[in-house]
């Protein structure tokens, strides 16, 4: 691509114009209007003007319907639709000879603004007796065909950013007990979008880890097993329960013991399930042994 230059005073080399706006961002489907602005110094210079103006999307020129001629130095080019842009858009002029010369270029981008954000949720996975990371998922919503960045936000608390992935987030250290308030924003070069917020205490969305060190032993009656079996989660922190199934070998049908149903159901749910009865809150069956 060539561009139309002169020489001013000192040597110094300076353009015959340029373009309004400049590498503008522009929404899909949306009308524009660019304005090529010819220097005065250059005009007489060059013997150049407004009129002489050709308007080109790459190397295609636009149609002079779409032209404007504002007054000898400035020439507008109008869309009705920014579906038929592209890159670049020229504004090009023929110069004694009828030599076409480039007078500027501008990069044009297209693309969308974001939508809002939906179906946010977030669960608490438990990863070791004092790790406990929230991941919060959601929809993101159309492809915007721009850069665009989403944040989890909740309040008094730093931003969580996504890394790699523009519908997920973990929280690394989150605070139990308290409401916390969180919401999604979406943010591009056109705009911004928010998500509904969502209210959670995070000690009711926690995933435990799995029960470990399950062992099976003979009970006071020949007919009764005892269970035992580690709880990897402190009782400090949350309280569970716990739901025992079993099955016979080469059956695809699991049974679940009915809890404190008899004295049998006593000595097979053990001490750690008559301690974990006691829970105030059922947090649910998250839990997994073999």
């Amino acid at each position: 691509m060539q561009f139309f230059f002169f020489l001013v005073s000192g040597g110094l080399v300076q353009s015959c114009g340029h373009i309004i706006p400049e590498s503008p961002v522009l929404a899909l489907g949306s009308n524009f209007t660019a304005l090529c602005i010819l220097n005065e110094s250059c005009l007489d210079f060059g013997n150049i003007y407004a009129n002489q103006i050709i308007w080109k999307i790459k190397n295609k020129v636009v149609p002079k319907e779409q032209y404007r001629e504002i007054n000898r130095t400035v020439s507008s080019v109008t869309f009705n639709d920014t579906s038929s842009l592209a890159t670049p858009l020229t504004c090009n002029i023929l110069a004694d000879g009828q030599i076409e010369q480039n007078i500027y270029g501008i990069t044009v981008t297209i693309g969308l603004p974001p939508e809002k954000p939906k179906n946010l949720s977030c669960i608490v996975h438990q990863k070791s007796k004092l790790r406990y990371p929230m991941t919060c998922t959601w929809n993101p919503g159309r492809h915007t065909f721009l850069d665009t960045h989403f944040r989890l936000k909740y309040r008094c608390f730093p931003d969580c950013i996504p890394k790699d992935v523009n519908n997920s987030c973990t929280i690394e250290d989150v605070q139990f007990f308290v409401n916390l308030e969180v919401w999604v924003e979406a943010a591009n070069a056109l705009g911004k979008a928010e998500s509904d917020p969502l209210v959670i205490d995070p000690i009711e969305i926690v995933k435990p880890l799995s029960p470990r060190n399950l062992s099976v032993n003979s009970g006071i009656l020949p007919t009764v097993l005892k269970l035992s079996w580690e709880n990897q989660i402190s009782v400090a922190v949350m309280k569970l329960k716990f739901n025992i199934r079993y099955r016979i070998i080469g059956d695809t049908n699991w049974m679940q013991v009915i809890p404190l149903i008899s004295l049998a159901t006593l000595l097979l749910l053990g001490e750690e399930w008559l301690e974990s009865c006691l829970a105030e809150k059922d947090l649910g069956c998250w839990l997994t042994a073999s």
